[in-house]
């Protein structure tokens, strides 16, 4: 039978499962809420109290104001949380089932295909194991990585990380300019502002800034929960590649995983045609696998970096100033789920 939850009911659900991410956590959810005025539905399936399976799905709308239910937007993956296979397929038949007037589809993005449910998948994720000794894992790591590690120590590149707003603000600044050059809008400054104050601040990761003779050339945000660290965002100074600072950032990141005890250090995901991206994750020794688009209801659509709008949005951003790539993101981000 087709129940819904309340956020405290989700909050014990994930906490008694081993395999549940931030991106399950209340926070991220709140987080998403708070920052975009989505509104959340957790469908589950419950059998003499139990819950049996359950998602959470937060209601976006694209710019023709059609709107669409998605586990989770602007989230790499959210895997359904299940006691029983039978009982995650026994939920989307019921979401398939129950009225839902005006909603155009029902999305689940998760790690593994769903029974039953037309899938899509276009993304990849790559994840390291990480409760092994670190000597273990850098011996796995290409050979290229191990020359680019070298000449990080030999430039006296140094990591820090904190919580602090000033770090965020570090970040925010080379995430800007990151994003122009990609020709990418980026993310409101109120959703760092948000995440530094709602995640990172209350435990939940942290930000790492690589800098060399004090000068920030590359940060990314880290976030952390349950068995995993996550290298959810990242940036780096164009000027400064040469010194391989974002080598420096997951070597770090790789090297706390293994101290702090999280099980696995997540790369995140990425499309399936940025090869660069998928080789730069591939030569740490990662596993790739890949991420699928569950469409419980509705069809497999085009995502919005692949439209006509986005490549001259894209045009605009990267030979512009640096506040079309700011406004851009601030107007329209929203409706790119």
């Amino acid at each position: 039978m087709l129940s819904y939850l309340h956020l405290d009911e989700w909050q014990e659900l994930i906490e008694a499962q081993p395999d549940s991410t931030i991106f399950h956590h209340p926070r991220w959810i709140e987080l998403l809420m708070e920052q975009y005025g989505f509104r959340l539905q957790i469908p589950a399936i419950k059998r003499d109290g139990r819950i049996l399976a359950a998602i959470p799905f937060l209601e976006t709308k694209n710019l023709r104001g059609e709107r669409k239910l998605v586990s989770l937007p602007f989230t790499d993956y959210v895997q359904p949380l299940t006691m029983e296979q039978q009982a995650l397929e026994d939920l989307c038949v019921a979401l398939r089932t129950v009225p839902k007037p005006k909603v155009e589809s029902v999305v689940i993005r998760g790690d593994a295909p769903i029974r039953g449910v037309d899938t899509d998948s276009q993304n990849v994720r790559h994840e390291l194991c990480t409760s092994r000794p670190l000597c273990e894992i850098e011996a796995s790591f290409a050979d290229s990585l191990k020359r680019n590690l070298r000449k990080t120590r030999a430039r006296q590149l140094q990591f820090q990380r904190s919580t602090d707003e000033s770090a965020m603000e570090t970040f925010y600044r080379l995430h800007v300019m990151t994003r122009q050059k990609l020709g990418v809008p980026v993310q409101p400054k109120s959703f760092f502002r948000r995440l530094s104050e709602q995640v990172l601040q209350r435990g939940f990761g942290f930000v790492g800034v690589v800098t060399k003779e004090n000068e920030p050339i590359a940060a990314a945000v880290f976030l952390t929960y349950n068995n995993r660290m996550i290298y959810k965002y990242a940036a780096s100074h164009s000027n400064a590649l040469e010194h391989r600072p974002n080598d420096c950032l997951v070597h770090n990141g790789i090297r706390l995983a293994t101290e702090e005890g999280f099980k696995w250090f997540d790369f995140g995901i990425s499309s399936k045609q940025q090869q660069g991206l998928c080789r730069f994750k591939r030569k740490w020794g990662a596993t790739e696998s890949d991420v699928y688009y569950n469409y419980v209801t509705g069809t497999v659509q085009q995502t919005l970096e692949n439209s006509r709008a986005a490549r001259l949005a894209s045009l605009a951003i990267r030979f512009g100033p640096k506040f079309v790539c700011r406004s851009l993101g601030e107007v329209f981000y929203r409706f790119s789920q």
